[in-house]
């Protein structure tokens, strides 16, 4: 990692990843009298901005002939230098990036690579690192790229899905990271996307879950006597519940689906099959555990 002064002109500034401030005052008049706080973050192929937009294009308005960057040569050195300004900045200075420009910038950061010289026999998972250097877990990275794969014309020979409707599908799914439908979980319901891409369905159904209000409790009609609210609210409560549960399955189906039409289209290795037998029984016993408590809530309803 390097730290030096680079001309203004030699900054590949592009299109920022997400809205600047309506008002860069603060933070040119914070140049002017403090200096540069925190030099830019540029990739070392093209100098172009991973972080630090806002801080340039204050500089620009300065007229400044040069600008302090670090030059990030690999993912571990980008995401060493990404702190919070990503999922954590300053709300008075930058909007919070959507799913969408994370995406984006993930790319960005796994495109500079692996440390050089780094040997063979240490293993390092550079989309696990972009990944938290922009706010995703690795469950839900591991989705967006795959489908993001699909939306290429030399996607999975095994796939069935148009990649038109996969750009769609996958849209929805970044949709989702920052605003998930309602009583559903943005990994579930990314799972819930994932598979149902996976298994061909047609991409016309994402406009119904995303409808706005859907889950909210039905507005109680004046007047009513208190005892027949109360019970109406158990009512919706246990509506809500099973909704839940429903969902829930939905999720895990979707998941099989998608898991189940990955596992076809590729030869596993020992290791990989051992993890996924370990794995598959221990979701088992707690369908079982589930199983069980249902059972026994049952069996004292009825007795109740």
């Amino acid at each position: 990692m390097d730290i030096k002064r680079v001309p203004m002109d030699r900054i590949n500034a592009g299109a920022p990843l997400r809205p600047l401030p309506a008002n860069l005052s603060r933070v040119v008049e914070s140049i002017r009298t403090a200096g540069l706080a925190e030099p830019l973050l540029v990739s070392h192929t093209d100098m172009r901005i991973i972080s630090g937009y806002t801080r340039f294009a204050a500089c620009r308005q300065l007229e400044k002939s040069d600008i302090e960057v670090i030059v990030a040569h690999d993912v571990v050195e980008a995401a060493s230098q990404m702190g919070g300004h990503v999922t954590d900045p300053d709300p008075t200075l930058a909007v919070r990036m959507d799913a969408a420009s994370r995406f984006k910038l993930f790319h960005r950061i796994l495109e500079l690579g692996r440390p050089a010289g780094l040997p063979a026999e240490q293993r390092m998972d550079c989309a696990s690192i972009a990944a938290s250097a922009t706010g995703f877990s690795d469950g839900t990275i591991r989705y967006l790229r795959r489908a993001l794969r699909h939306t290429r014309e030399t996607g999975s020979k095994d796939f069935t899905i148009d990649p038109s409707d996969a750009k769609k599908y996958l849209a929805a799914m970044l949709h989702a990271c920052d605003a998930p439908p309602p009583e559903m979980t943005p990994h579930g319901a990314i799972q819930f996307l994932f598979g149902k891409m996976r298994s061909g369905a047609s991409p016309e159904f994402i406009k119904d879950i995303t409808k706005a209000g859907r889950g909210k409790e039905p507005a109680q009609p004046e007047g009513r006597p208190e005892k027949d609210t109360v019970k109406d609210r158990k009512h919706t409560s246990t509506k809500r519940m099973e909704k839940n549960v429903r969902l829930g399955v939905e999720n895990i189906s979707g998941a099989l689906e998608g898991l189940e039409s990955l596992l076809q289209s590729y030869t596993l290795e020992t290791a990989t099959r051992e993890f996924l037998n370990l794995e598959f029984n221990r979701q088992v016993k707690k369908i079982q555990k589930i199983q069980q408590k249902i059972s026994r809530r049952n069996n004292e309803a009825v007795k109740a």
